[in-house]
């Protein structure tokens, strides 16, 4: 076989017959060997330059056993130098990287972690503050709001009661229970007596509703007086109710309460009258209703207390007894 290249040489001199098909064989011309000599240059050269394929020169002669440099890395266990993409981790590294490198200059890291320049990074013993990202408290009290403090550690509000919610009072924030915005009281029945009354009402009322079911008062018009802690006012209401039929409405000027009105038949009321506070303790209502005859009912009023409204009661102009019904209030 004709030896075209470094690899197709024979280890065994006696049987390096020719090169590239040049005899130099025993007895050979002398110009083969002219000739041969060139060819073994030119192969040598390709070696050199490494132009030749499958001359590979092996690892325990000096050489890579590879004819490209991807080949000769992964031969050798060699990573690429400079900017790559084929180091996947690194695991014989015995001291830390410094920063500078892109580490950290530090064997361990324990707790928080603060910079440090270029050296290695230090330990976190003290809450980080406010300016530089932190809290500035070493503990958050658990399920507690938190409030900004400008530069300072958070406050904190605690739940407190349940059922409160976050209150403002236009400069932070508290627990408090929830405004009341409407409260019902429990119905009262109408049925007996000659008044039905609702006491030790909140200070802040600003407006009571008051329902009338079906609310019979005899033969006498049914009338609302509020009160305070001196007791109900029962006189000096300004004030009238109308009972309005197919004929000529039937006026009345009631000064002893907020009133309706109705004609002497024994029937009832079913409507509502609202109270609204206008300043102070200055209350002016008006009511709306229907008669059990279907005449329409209403009135209008207007009442000064001596003191804050506490209580409201359901009686009559004459005090007669009530025969049927009920009623309720709503204040908000």
């Amino acid at each position: 076989m004709a030896k075209n290249k470094i690899s197709e040489y024979s280890a065994t001199a006696a049987n390096n017959t020719d090169v590239e098909n040049i005899n130099i064989a025993e007895g050979c011309s002398p110009s083969n060997i002219n000739n041969a000599i060139r060819a073994v240059m030119a192969q040598l050269k390709d070696f050199q330059a490494g132009n030749e394929t499958g001359n590979a020169l092996a690892i325990a002669s000096g050489g890579t056993n590879a004819e490209n440099a991807t080949d000769a890395r992964t031969n050798l266990s060699a990573a690429k130098s400079g900017a790559n993409s084929d180091i996947t981790s690194l695991t014989g590294l015995t001291t830390p990287l410094t920063v500078a490198q892109g580490g950290s200059g530090a064997a361990t890291l324990t707790g928080y972690l603060k910079g440090n320049g270029t050296s290695a990074f230090t330990a976190q013993t003290t809450p980080i503050p406010v300016a530089d990202g932190g809290t500035g408290a070493s503990t958050l009290t658990a399920n507690n709001v938190l409030l900004g403090n400008g530069t300072s550690a958070p406050q904190f509000v605690a739940p407190s009661t349940s059922g409160n919610v976050l209150t403002s009072n236009g400069t932070t924030w508290t627990s408090a229970a929830p405004a009341t915005i409407l409260t019902r009281e429990t119905e009262k029945a109408t049925t007996s007596g000659t008044s039905v009354e609702w006491t030790s009402l909140p200070s802040d009322i600003t407006r009571i509703t008051v329902v009338f079911n079906a609310v019979a008062g005899g033969t006498d018009v049914p009338i609302i007086q509020i009160g305070d802690s001196g007791g109900y006012k029962t006189s000096g209401y300004t004030g009238r109710g109308s009972n309005i039929d197919e004929g000529t409405p039937s006026i009345l000027t009631i000064s002893t309460g907020f009133g309706t009105c109705q004609s002497n038949n024994g029937g009832s009321i079913t409507g509502t009258m609202t109270i609204n506070n206008i300043s102070g303790d200055v209350w002016v209502a008006s009511f709306n209703g229907v008669q059990t005859a279907g005449d329409m009912v209403i009135g209008t009023g207007v009442a000064t207390l001596s003191a804050t409204l506490d209580r409201v009661q359901l009686t009559t102009v004459g005090g007669a007894t009530f025969s049927g019904g009920s009623v309720n209030i709503i204040y908000e």
